[in-house]
């Protein structure tokens, strides 16, 4: 089994910039922050704590907290954060509040513009991947609106949310993980308006300390998985790499837009080195399900490509019936689907037998803040309508398939799907789930896409997947009959993507 670790990198708000003046994570920096760190995911909440020498005065017009912090975790993280004032603590219990955010494009904090902040149904903030940048916690919202009358901070927490229990053999179906989470600190702000920020007083800076000025507890009680040390050279250049990737355009072919091809990136390499880039790369995948055999190989399309196999030794007759494989996206305008007109992925079955797997999208509604899953898998439509491209025979053609999208044997292409295949399935649309069944990708990003294979039907076949991209053309396999249709080949090879 696959583990990832958990890091936190703790830092300082108003002297993050001197910090981490050298290209902000550079060797040489001043104050080195901490790093929280465990193995795999966490059992249970761990909660990071810091008591200030003398309590922040809160001034009357100070109507919220800024938080400061980069998510590198694979997915969206929820946290929780909480201040304690008159021996009180008061937590922010944010519900269907909208959290406004500033988000930053470079390292130095120069550019930067608003964001909007997820939260999940559970009231915990919910970090979007990559994130980096500021979260403002109105007074107004902790503890529900209670009306809090806070004059003095004697501690602000920070709570890292333990996802499932990593257990496998105890029934959990997610396999374990890790989170990756630089916090720097936390200043008390004047809001001026209804989001511009005015005066700030500095609550905590991280950078310098040692892990003694902190305390780590679970929250459940017993000791704490995690542990607190030092931030590395290393963190640094990782730290300034995934910035840099994630604020770079991604790459065009013909008329499809890759969001993600699976290929070491240079930016974090030549930030951090090829063997740490590499390393991310592996690290960006967790599961569900059932173990499965996968690796970044050499081949697919171009570069380097994911092996995908359910290795039938690794099957668990007494678990669930499919492996899967989630990632979210290292690049921000890969989260931007509108205009597009359905998803395309380069695929190989290099055995004699017909394969299949799923890829399945995850929208994130802004107006109910719920990650809402779209999929093949509805019974109001059960045949869907996929095309493919065989760029070895040159052949292209549509067919029907159910639930999974079937690869042929011995195949080497490209397949589309329509957007107008994908729905949602009935078991999300519960009021558990609260999916609203409509996709809309010009209001609400997709931020996760996750790839499934069922064991019994693919035991030990391999599938090479490269390139998983978005298409805009307009296209027809009849083009073997009717040369004035556009087929898939000619939008691979001369369409655009629309500016």
């Amino acid at each position: 089994m696959k583990t990832k670790a958990i890091s936190v990198i703790l830092g300082g708000l108003v002297l993050a910039a001197a910090c981490f003046s050298t290209g902000v994570l550079g060797a040489a920096a001043a104050a080195q922050p901490l790093v929280y760190e465990a193995e795999g995911k966490l059992s249970g909440d761990e909660q990071i704590s810091y008591v200030p020498d003398t309590p922040v005065e809160v001034d009357g017009d100070a109507l919220a907290v800024k938080v400061f912090l980069k998510n590198s975790y694979w997915y969206s993280l929820p946290l929780s954060f909480s201040v304690t004032s008159g021996g009180r603590e008061y937590t922010w219990d944010l519900g269907n509040s909208t959290l406004s955010g500033i988000e930053y494009t470079d390292a130095d904090e120069s550019d930067s513009s608003v964001a909007t902040i997820q939260w999940d149904s559970n009231g915990k903030v919910c970090v979007p991947y990559l994130f980096y940048g500021e979260v403002i916690l109105p007074f107004s919202e902790l503890n529900g609106g209670a009306g809090a009358d806070i004059a003095l901070i004697e501690e602000i927490s920070v709570t890292v949310t333990a996802a499932v229990n990593t257990d496998y053999a105890s029934g959990d179906s997610w396999v374990a993980d890790g989170i990756s989470l630089y916090l720097f600190g936390a200043d008390c702000v004047t809001l001026n308006g209804e989001s511009e920020i005015g005066d700030r007083t500095q609550i905590a800076d991280f950078c310098g300390m040692s892990a003694d000025d902190l305390t780590l507890t679970a929250a459940a009680g017993g000791e704490a998985e995690g542990a607190l040390r030092s931030a590395s050279d290393s963190d640094y250049a990782a730290f300034e790499g995934l910035l840099a990737q994630y604020n770079s355009s991604s790459e065009t072919l013909g008329d499809m837009k890759i969001i993600e091809d699976f290929d070491t990136n240079d930016l974090l390499a030549e930030a951090a080195g090829a063997e740490r880039a590499a390393q991310e790369l592996e690290d960006i995948f967790y599961m569900s399900g059932q173990e499965a055999d996968y690796s970044i190989t050499e081949g697919g399309y171009s570069g380097t490509a994911l092996s995908y196999n359910v290795d039938s030794t690794m099957y668990n007759p007494g678990g669930n019936a499919y492996a899967g494989l989630h990632f979210n996206f290292g690049k921000k305008d890969a989260t931007d689907w509108s205009g597009a007109n359905g998803v395309a992925v380069y695929a190989e079955n290099t055995s004699d037998h017909l394969a299949s797997f799923a890829i399945e999208i995850f929208q994130y509604n802004l107006d109910t803040g719920k990650l809402e899953q779209y999929n093949l898998n509805d019974s109001a439509n059960r045949y869907k309508t996929l095309y493919a491209y065989n760029v070895e025979t040159g052949e292209e053609f549509s067919y029907h398939t159910q639930t999974y999208m079937r690869v042929p044997a011995n195949f080497k292409g490209w397949i589309r799907i329509p957007f107008s295949q994908y729905a949602a399935p009935a078991w999300s649309q519960s009021a558990a789930y609260g999916n609203e069944g409509v996709l809309d990708f010009d209001r609400f990003p997709v931020v996760k896409v996750s790839l499934t294979r069922l064991f019994n039907v693919n035991y030990d076949i391999e599938l090479i997947i490269d390139d998983i991209a978005l298409y805009y053309g307009d296209f027809s396999v009849g083009n073997l009959f009717d040369s004035s249709k556009t087929s898939i080949r000619d939008c691979i090879e001369n369409g655009s993507v629309p500016a």
